[in-house]
């Protein structure tokens, strides 16, 4: 019993050792310009954050647009959307860390293995896509009454999640292409693809939701079609650079096309967790806006969609740098250098982190013609519910910055099972439970207590997310074999 409780309180020590150390490790550094590597971090993350913030506008549009069409077409965007997106969500998780892979080999000196994943990431969003669409398409019918919703929004709901899960091929597909680019530091490439994938969308909205151009007026269904077009060119683009010309041979793109067990292992076994992690925090989100807070009527739902539009304002960017954090990170671990992936974690929280609050207090500032915007029928209910409802807005920025950017960091790191399970416990034992319970408790409350819930569950995340990265665990992990005996000019890395 004695030897027992000193292994654990010598493990105790131990752990706050490791937290007091990567804590200086952070503040030392050769000289002032590289204390935290700001201007590395906004080198690659320039890119990826355009192209998240072109994706952004593009979803912001077809809000704009459907919102012409009428209040039920715009209600059945939020419903049919965010269950597409929860349907295909844990793939598109798990095809992210073919970033991690691509980065840990760059960093230890092989970057002719990083196609390998690549190829395995396409393979999965393959067959991925033709098991969603032989199973989630035939049970859209029966998948969508259960939200309660009037039959008009129920209809376009179940048409919309139809076009859009029909098109997951293109969208897996791109996934995994552009996790591979931004793992290899290349992110100009995905910006080139996602501004030429929306100028496609943008341009077939226009004409298939209203009817130009001798085609009819599709409405919703058009926004799916311009949707999965856009998805298509994108997917489109990055292949045709990933095959041809200096990536093929460089990289040795075109002789990896085949499967290959070890790593698709390896994907699957970094990956499942961090697409667990994905789908269970959009599935929370799904429940939330379209069961919970659907009780409260369409109104109700409308304001929880001009929510959720300037919400995504605020982190959709915050996920580019999100991204650009796990290639650095991926790319210091591979070479074997922790501290210096410490130090750009935080570089990229302080960046995200002046975004995100200086974006919430915008909003807050801006909201009553904000959320005008949106209220095409300028129904004065919806305007009430969504102007008062922005305060939680402004009050998660700071936490929800800490849990986009740590798990970004986390994962660069190979660092995905305690993570996942962690967000999974939180989301639906402090977000969804809470929510739904005061909900039931409070109902006159309307959308403001279970928002309330919703909101504590953002702000433990990211402490938790915070706290799992300074604990340092993620340092002792192995994701590829040790860094080649290669220069650090090789690896892409700059003098320490």
């Amino acid at each position: 019993m004695v030897k027992w409780r000193c292994r654990i309180r010598g493990e105790r020590e131990r752990r706050v050792a490791d937290f007091l150390d990567n804590l200086r490790a952070g503040a030392r550094a050769a000289d002032g310009r590289r204390l935290w590597g700001v201007g590395e971090v906004i080198r690659l993350a320039v890119p990826t954050v355009l192209n998240t913030i072109s994706f952004t506008m593009m979803q912001f549009v077809d809000g704009v647009m459907v919102s012409r069409v009428g209040k039920e077409a715009f209600s059945a965007q939020l419903g049919g959307g965010i269950t597409a997106f929860t349907t295909v969500c844990f793939f598109m998780g798990l095809l992210g860390c073919v970033s991690t892979f691509a980065a840990q080999n760059l960093g230890a000196g092989r970057p002719e293995r990083a196609a390998r994943y690549a190829w395995q990431g396409l393979w999965l969003g393959w067959g991925a896509a033709a098991l969603l669409a032989a199973v989630a398409i035939p049970a859209a019918p029966h998948l969508f009454p259960l939200f309660g919703h009037v039959p008009e929004v129920m209809r376009q709901e179940t048409g919309y999640f139809q076009i859009l899960v029909g098109g997951a091929a293109f969208n897996l597909s791109a996934r995994a292409l552009g996790a591979w680019f931004i793992g290899m530091h290349r992110p100009a490439i995905t910006l080139v693809a996602g501004v030429a994938a929306n100028l496609v969308n943008v341009a077939a909205n226009y004409v298939l939701i209203f009817g130009h151009l001798g085609f009819p007026a599709m409405g919703l269904a058009g926004a799916g079609l311009g949707t999965v077009a856009g998805f298509a060119t994108e997917a489109a683009i990055l292949a045709t650079v990933f095959l041809a010309g200096p990536m093929a041979s460089e990289y040795a793109t075109r002789r990896s096309w085949g499967l290959a067990r070890r790593e698709l292992v390896d994907l699957l076994r970094i990956g499942s967790p961090a697409g667990a992690m994905f789908v269970g925090d959009l599935l929370m989100w799904t429940i939330f806006m379209a069961g919970i807070i659907g009780r409260f009527g369409t109104e109700a739902i409308a304001a929880t969609n001009i929510l959720n539009r300037y919400w995504h304002l605020c982190f959709m960017p915050a996920f580019g740098v999100s991204a650009a954090v796990s290639a650095i990170v991926g790319r210091y671990c591979g070479a074997g250098q922790p501290a210096l992936a410490w130090r750009r974690a935080h570089a990229g929280l302080v960046l995200v982190e002046t975004y995100m609050i200086a974006c919430g207090i915008g909003i807050w500032l801006l909201r009553e013609p904000l959320v005008g915007l949106f209220n095409a029928e300028a129904d004065p209910i919806v305007q009430a519910l969504a102007t008062r409802a922005v305060i939680f807005i402004l009050i998660c920025q700071a936490f929800d910055a800490l849990s986009v950017i740590f798990i970004g960091a986390l994962r660069g790191a190979g660092d995905t099972l305690w993570p996942g399970a962690m967000q999974l416990a939180l989301a639906y034992g402090v977000g969804l439970s809470g929510a739904s319970l005061v909900a039931h408790l409070r109902p006159e409350w309307g959308i403001f207590g279970p928002w309330s819930a919703a909101s504590g569950y953002v702000m433990v995340l990211g402490l938790v997310m915070w706290g799992r990265f300074l604990s340092g665990r993620w340092k002792r992990m192995t994701v590829v074999p040790a860094p080649a005996a290669v220069p650090e000019e090789a690896a892409g890395l700059p003098p320490v």
